[in-house]
C-alpha cells in the first residue's frame, strides 16, 4: 500500500509537472514562430520611390507586351535579388502575372482589392518559416497597358531572400531542439524532485506501518521517531502515546494477575490446611476451626467484591446516581458501617448544612474505607478526625488519624492496588489491600481528586469533590 501511495503521488504530481513543462514549451515554440513571422512581414518593404529606376525599367519592358513569359523573365532580370513585381487588374486587383527571385519558391499568390488597398497573400512551401506573407499596399501603383489593350497596375515588392528564409528555418530548428532538450531535462528534474518529495512523505508512514505490525505482534516497547510533515509528526506522536498506554495497561494487567494470585494464595492455602486438619480429625477444637474457615471464606468474598469494584472503576462502567447529599448524614452512616459509632477516638468537624453532590452509596463506601483504614492504624488513645468544609468550587472532606506515619514515597503509592506499607504484606492489620485503591477510583469517578499527607501528628487522607450545582 505504501508503494502504491508513493507511485500514485509520483504519477499524479509528475504528470502535472510534465504537462506544465510541455505546455510552456509549446507556447514558447508557437510564440517564437509568430514573432519570426511578424519580423518577416516587417522586412517586406513596398516603397517604389526608393527604387524608381527599377520599376521604371520594368514598366518600359512590360508596357503593351505584358504578360508573355519571355517578357516577364526579362523584367525579372532588371530587378534585385530580393525584388519582385506583380501585375494586377486595374479594376478588381486580380493577379495577372508575377516575376522575381523571391516569388520563385512561392506555391500560391492571391491578390485582391479592398477599396484603395491591394492585399497580397504569398504562400511558400511547408518548410518555410513564414508560411504565408500578407502584404497590404496602396492600390494606385504605376499604370500599365497590357498586350491585349487592357489596363493593369504594376507593383514592385521587396521580400526576404530565400537564403535568409533558410537561415530563419535553421534558427527555428535549432531552437526547437533546445526546447526539446530543455523540456526533457526539466521533466526529468520534475520527476526526480517528485520522487524525492514522495519518498520523504511516505517513508515516515512506512516506518509507522512497520511499528504497527511490531506492536500487533506483542512488542509493546516499539516506538517511532516522529518526522515528516506536521500531520505525519502528529500521527507518530499519537502512535507513541497509544503504545505507551498499551504498554502501561499490559503492565497493569500483569501486575493485577500477579497481585491477585498472591492475595488469593495465602487465604486459600490457610483454608486448605484447616480443612485437611478437620477432615483428618486433628483439630483440637472443630468449632473454632470452622469459625476460622468461615473467616477465611468471608475474607475471600470481600476480596472478590473489592476486585469487582476496582475492575468496574478502571473500565469506566461504574453507574453513579448523583444527588445532593448532606455531609453530616453521610459521615454518621459511614461511622456506623465502620463500627466506629460511639468510638471515643472519633472527632467530628462537619457543619450541619454542608451538602455535596455525589452518589450517596459510593461516597459512603469511600468514607467507610478511609475510616476502617484509620481505625486499624490508630491506637486506643489516638484520635480519628473527620472534617468537611466548602473550599471555592470544591467540597473537601478528610479523615485523619494519629499514631501512624507515611514517607513521601508511601504517600504517593498508598492508593496503588494491593499496596501495603508493611513490606512483608501481612494481614495482621486486616483488609484486602484494595480499600484505598477503591477510594481513589470512586472519587475520580465523581470528577474529584484524592491525596494523602503525613506529618508528625499522623496521616490524613483528603478528598475534593465538585460543589453542588
Amino acid at each position: 500500500m505504501i508503494g502504491g501511495l508513493q507511485t500514485r503521488l509520483l504519477l499524479t504530481v509528475g504528470a502535472l509537472a510534465l504537462a506544465a513543462v510541455v505546455a510552456v514549451a509549446l507556447v514558447a515554440r508557437q510564440g517564437t514562430r509568430q514573432e519570426f513571422r511578424r519580423l518577416a512581414e516587417l522586412d517586406v518593404r513596398v516603397d517604389p520611390a526608393n527604387d524608381r529606376s527599377a520599376i521604371s525599367r520594368a514598366r518600359d519592358l512590360l508596357d503593351r507586351r505584358c504578360c508573355a513569359t519571355e517578357v516577364m523573365a526579362a523584367a525579372a532580370r532588371e530587378l534585385g535579388e530580393d525584388q519582385a513585381v506583380v501585375v494586377v487588374d486595374a479594376t478588381d486587383g486580380a493577379l495577372i502575372a508575377s516575376a522575381g527571385a523571391p516569388l520563385e519558391s512561392a506555391s500560391r499568390i492571391v491578390t485582391s482589392r479592398e477599396g484603395r488597398t491591394l492585399s497580397i497573400d504569398v504562400t511558400f512551401g511547408p518548410n518555410r518559416a513564414a508560411d504565408i506573407v500578407t502584404l497590404r499596399v496602396p492600390f494606385d501603383g504605376p499604370a500599365l497597358i497590357l498586350a491585349d489593350g487592357g489596363e493593369a497596375r504594376l507593383h514592385l515588392l521587396t521580400l526576404p531572400s530565400p537564403e535568409r528564409a533558410q537561415r530563419v528555418d535553421a534558427t527555428l530548428y535549432s531552437m526547437d531542439l533546445r526546447l526539446m532538450w530543455a523540456t526533457g531535462l526539466i521533466g526529468a528534474l520534475a520527476l526526480a524532485v517528485t520522487w524525492a518529495i514522495a519518498s520523504s512523505s511516505v517513508r515516515p508512514l512506512a516506518a509507522l506501518r512497520a511499528a504497527t505490525r511490531e506492536l500487533a505482534r506483542g512488542r509493546l516497547g516499539t516506538r517511532v521517531v516522529p518526522r515528516g510533515s506536521r500531520e505525519v509528526v502528529e500521527l507518530g506522536r499519537d502512535f507513541n502515546t497509544m503504545a505507551d498506554d498499551l504498554e502501561q495497561q499490559h503492565q497493569l494487567r500483569q501486575r493485577l494477575v500477579h497481585d491477585v494470585a498472591h492475595e488469593l494464595r495465602t487465604p486459600l492455602t490457610a483454608l486448605q490446611c484447616r480443612l485437611e486438619t478437620v477432615i483428618d480429625g486433628l483439630a483440637r477444637d472443630p468449632a473454632q476451626a470452622v469459625r476460622e474457615l468461615h473467616e477465611d471464606v468471608r475474607h475471600l468474598g470481600s476480596l472478590v467484591d473489592d476486585l469487582q469494584d476496582v475492575a468496574l472503576a478502571e473500565a469506566g462502567e461504574l453507574r453513579l446516581s448523583m444527588t445532593d447529599q448532606v455531609a453530616s448524614v453521610l459521615v454518621h452512616s459511614a461511622l456506623r458501617a465502620a463500627g466506629l459509632d460511639g468510638d471515643t477516638r472519633v472527632r467530628l468537624d462537619v457543619p450541619e448544612p454542608l451538602t455535596v453532590r455525589a452518589d450517596g452509596r459510593r461516597l459512603r463506601q469511600v468514607l467507610v474505607n478511609l475510616l476502617s483504614n484509620a481505625s486499624r492504624h490508630t491506637p486506643a488513645d489516638g484520635v480519628i478526625m473527620i472534617a468537611a468544609r466548602s473550599s471555592g468550587s470544591e467540597t473537601r472532606m478528610s479523615v485523619a488519624n494519629t499514631g501512624s506515619h507515611l514517607t513521601v514515597e508511601e504517600c504517593a503509592r498508598v492508593f496503588d492496588r494491593f499496596y501495603r506499607t508493611d513490606p512483608a504484606r501481612q494481614r495482621s492489620t486486616g483488609g484486602t489491600g484494595l480499600g484505598l485503591s477503591i477510594v481513589k477510583h470512586l472519587v475520580e469517578a465523581h470528577g474529584g481528586r484524592v491525596w494523602a499527607e503525613s506529618s508528625a501528628d499522623g496521616v490524613a487522607f483528603h478528598i475534593a469533590l465538585p460543589v453542588s450545582t
